[in-house]
């Protein structure tokens, strides 16, 4: 990527996220103005007094998102732990085929000097034989 063409791509990411920020605190504030009227909110542990009507949606937006945050961290983190120990599994039989793979293909069993000996002599005995 030549210089120029990284500047051009630098400044048009630079304007497209302040384009964003501009429009996201444009819908924000409009939508503080627009629901300010003040309610009151009824809970299990009291009522708070008058306020806002964006302050109440926006609490309750955010305590839902936090909530299934929550919900959905504790799926994915079994998951992460499943995929931990196969991967450690995965590790270990890659260890153990290397091993393998350095074996010798075909190991001689040993021969005792006495079994040695009585081959020979019987080779010697179907040579005089035949």
């Amino acid at each position: 990527m030549t210089p120029a063409v990284a500047r051009v791509t630098r400044i048009v990411r630079r304007s497209t996220v302040l384009a964003l920020v501009v429009g996201v605190w444009y819908v924000g504030w409009r939508f503080a103005a627009e629901n300010a009227s003040p309610v009151t909110v009824h809970l299990l542990v009291g009522e708070p007094s008058d306020i806002a009507l964006w302050r109440a949606l926006l609490c309750a937006f955010f305590s839902g998102a936090f909530l299934a945050g929550v919900l959905m961290a504790l799926p994915l983190a079994r998951t992460k732990l499943v995929a931990r120990r196969y991967r450690k599994m995965v590790v270990g039989l890659e260890a153990e085929l290397h091993q393998l793979r350095n074996l010798p293909l075909a190991v001689e069993p040993p021969v005792d000097a006495g079994a040695e000996a009585d081959l020979q002599a019987a080779g010697r005995t179907l040579e005089r034989g035949a």
